[in-house]
């Protein structure tokens, strides 16, 4: 079976991962401008070279209190449209075989992986961008 890349990161002390192959690019966490009447999870737009990138606050869209502020976001394209989305740290690059799929566990979860004694949930970038 062929080696998937995972980018993982932190949201609120639980680690998550995202295909390697869906990320452009990260920064740090930046000021954008707010949208009047937005869905509660669009925390903004910003201007990234040129391009209008929409913020989706992942702690908002995967239901989570927020207690510790965002740091970075993960820039994603769907359907020639940036995305960032805003996660407290990231951790790092991780190779995986195999993703243990859970279809109960909600439309935004892909599955799980066990990673050095650590559970890392991967998300359905897909789902988590279409629902917008």
């Amino acid at each position: 079976m062929a080696n998937e890349q995972y980018i993982t990161f932190k949201i609120e002390g639980k680690i998550y991962g995202i295909n390697i192959s869906d990320i452009i690019d990260i920064y740090e966490k930046m000021n954008g401008i707010r949208i009047p009447n937005a869905q509660d999870y669009i925390e903004s737009v910003i201007n990234l070279r040129g391009d209008v990138v929409v913020l989706i606050s992942l702690k908002k869209k995967l239901k989570i209190n927020k207690k510790v502020e965002e740091n970075y976001i993960i820039i994603c394209e769907k359907d020639k449209e940036k995305y960032g989305l805003l996660v407290d740290n990231i951790e790092g690059i991780i190779n995986v075989t195999k993703v243990k799929e859970e279809e109960s566990e909600g439309e935004y979860i892909k599955g799980f992986v066990e990673k050095d004694g650590k559970e890392i949930i991967i998300l359905n970038l897909k789902n988590i961008i279409n629902k917008n």
